[in-house]
C-alpha cells in the first residue's frame, strides 16, 4: 500500500484548516476600548442641537486703517480694555502736519486783513487826508487871488494878453485837485465798504475751512475705539504699511466681552423644531466635560448659508442655518471668543410640526366620442331589465 496517496491529502486538508483558522483569528473584531472622554450627551429628550460660536455681545469689530500710510505707533496691547474714543494706533502724519502749518498761516493772514479793514479809518490816515484837502483849498484860494489881481491890473491897461489864460488854467487845476482831495477825505472817513468786508470775510472762511479739513485728516490718522471694548487681536506693527478701503487688511479686532454671547447654527431641517421658550445649555469640547446654561437673546431673521464647521465627517456643508443668539448666565464662564461649543436646546416637540396636507387624487374624466355614446345607449342592462 502506497502511504503517500493517503498522507498527502491529509496534509493538504490540515493545511487548509490551519489557514482558515489563522485568517479567521486575525480578522476577528477587536473589542473597542472605552473612550478616553465620554461623548457629550443632551439632558433633554426631545432637543435641537447645533454648533455654537462664542462671540462678544457687540459682535466682532474688525478695525481697519482709516487712511493709507505707514503705521507710526501702536498704543494698545492684546487683552487691554479700552474706552470709546481711546487711540489705538496712529498713521504717519508728517506730510499733513506740514500742510496744516501752511493753511494756518494763510488763515491768520486772512483774519488780519479782516481786522485791518474793520479798523478803518485810522486816525493818522484821516488826518493826512484832511490836511491834503485843506492844502488844496488853500491852493484854490491862492490861484483865485492871482487871477483877480491880474484882471485888476488888466483893467488899467498893464495886463499881458498871454498871462490871463495861464492864471485861469492854474485856478482850474487847483479846483480839480481840491475836489479830488475832498473825495479822498470822504472815502477815508467812510472806512471799508460792507461789500469789501464780505469779500474779505469769505476769504477768512475759506482759509478756516482748509485748516479744518487738514485737521480732520490729521485726526483720521488716529484709529480710535468705536465702543467700550477689549482688544482681541492686533495685526498692526510700527513701520508696517496699512492700506485703507474695501478689501484692505484688518489691523485690529475688538469687542465687548461683558457679557459673552454664543451664536448657534441650527440646521434648516430642524429650524421648525426650535423654540425660544426652551431651555438651553452649551457644552465644552475636548477633555473637560462641562456645561453652562444659556438664555435666549434674539434670533437672526434671515436664514444664512452655513459657515461655522464642526469638522465631523457626516457634517453637511451645503446647507443653510438659522442663527440664534444666546447669552451665558454665568459671566465668568471659562470660554474665549471664537471657541466652538455644542449647544443643546429643548425642542418645541411634535406639537409645532405642521399637519401634512393631503391632496386627493382626481378621478380621470373620460369624454366619450359620438360613436361610443351611441353604443352605450343601445347596450341593454346586464341584469336583463
Amino acid at each position: 500500500m502506497n502511504w503517500k496517496f493517503i498522507a498527502l491529502p491529509i496534509l493538504a486538508v490540515v493545511g487548509i484548516v490551519a489557514s482558515v483558522y489563522t485568517v479567521a483569528k486575525q480578522n476577528a473584531a477587536l473589542p473597542s476600548p472605552p473612550p478616553v472622554v465620554p461623548p457629550v450627551t443632551s439632558p433633554y429628550g426631545d432637543r435641537v442641537s447645533g454648533s455654537g460660536l462664542v462671540e462678544p455681545s457687540s459682535e466682532l469689530i474688525e478695525l481697519g486703517a482709516p487712511v493709507s500710510g505707514l503705521i507710526e505707533e501702536v498704543m494698545v496691547k492684546e487683552g487691554q480694555r479700552v474706552v470709546k474714543g481711546d487711540p489705538l494706533f496712529i498713521i504717519d502724519r508728517r506730510a499733513l502736519t506740514a500742510q496744516a502749518l501752511g493753511a494756518e498761516a494763510r488763515m491768520l493772514a486772512a483774519e488780519a486783513r479782516l481786522e485791518q479793514s474793520r479798523s478803518l479809518p485810522k486816525p493818522e490816515t484821516l488826518k493826512q487826508a484832511q490836511a491834503r484837502a485843506d492844502q488844496m483849498r488853500a491852493a484854490v484860494r491862492d490861484a483865485q487871488g492871482r487871477l483877480d489881481r491880474l484882471r485888476a491890473i488888466g483893467e488899467a491897461g498893464a495886463m499881458s494878453h498871454n498871462e490871463l489864460p495861464t492864471r485861469e488854467f492854474d485856478l482850474a487845476n487847483a479846483q480839480s485837485k481840491s475836489a479830488e482831495a475832498d473825495a479822498n477825505l470822504e472815502f477815508v472817513r467812510k472806512g471799508t465798504y460792507p461789500e469789501d468786508l464780505r469779500v474779505i470775510a469769505a476769504d477768512v472762511a475759506t482759509a478756516k475751512a482748509e485748516v479744518g479739513m487738514i485737521r480732520t485728516e490729521l485726526d483720521r490718522c488716529i484709529a480710535r475705539a468705536p465702543i467700550d471694548a477689549e482688544i482681541l487681536r492686533i495685526d498692526a506693527r510700527p513701520g508696517q504699511y496699512a492700506a485703507a478701503g474695501p478689501g484692505a487688511k484688518t489691523q485690529m479686532t475688538l469687542g465687548d466681552l461683558d457679557p459673552l454671547y454664543i451664536r448657534v447654527d441650527i440646521d434648516e431641517l430642524d429650524a421648525w423644531r426650535f423654540s425660544d421658550k426652551g431651555k438651553a445649555i452649551a457644552s465644552l469640547r475636548g477633555g473637560r466635560q462641562a456645561s453652562f446654561p444659556v438664555t435666549f437673546v434674539r434670533r437672526v431673521p434671515l436664514v444664512l448659508p452655513k459657515k461655522t464647521l464642526s469638522g465631523e465627517n457626516a457634517e453637511r456643508i451645503d446647507t443653510r442655518v438659522l442663527q440664534v443668539i444666546y447669552q451665558f448666565v454665568d459671566p465668568k464662564v471659562p470660554v474665549a471668543p471664537g471657541q466652538l461649543l455644542d449647544v443643546f436646546i429643548e425642542s418645541a416637540g411634535d406639537a409645532g410640526a405642521p399637519d401634512p396636507v393631503v391632496t386627493p387624487a382626481a378621478a380621470p374624466q373620460v369624454v366619450p366620442t359620438p360613436a361610443a355614446a351611441g353604443t352605450a345607449q343601445s347596450t341593454p342592462p346586464a341584469n336583463g331589465n
